[in-house]
């Protein structure tokens, strides 16, 4: 079967805003883990901001940030540091 999978490059001009959202166990620490893994890959000059929001029963949360992203090695790392985080289920 033919790769049919469009390179990110071609899909996403850089630099570009790009929200990730790191989904977890609710703890008092993933959300600003998520935030924190984003910066520390990124660096403090690229306006990472973050927003959360509690599942209905309060047992998840999903930690979206955004920053400045400058190329798709960037993307890929930051994916791979949210993949680490502890209690994740998924990041989008």
């Amino acid at each position: 079967m033919e790769d049919r999978r469009i390179p990110v490059e071609e899909l996403i001009e850089f630099p570009t805003r790009f929200s990730f959202k790191a989904i977890g166990h609710h703890t008092r620490e993933f959300a600003p883990s998520a935030y924190r893994a984003v910066l520390s890959t990124v660096g403090e000059d690229r306006g990472v901001e973050l927003r959360t929001r509690l599942s209905r029963k309060a047992a998840y949360v999903s930690a979206t940030v955004t920053a400045r992203i400058d190329s798709a090695e960037e993307l890929r790392a930051v994916y791979a540091a949210l993949w680490k985080l502890d209690g994740v289920i998924t990041v989008l």
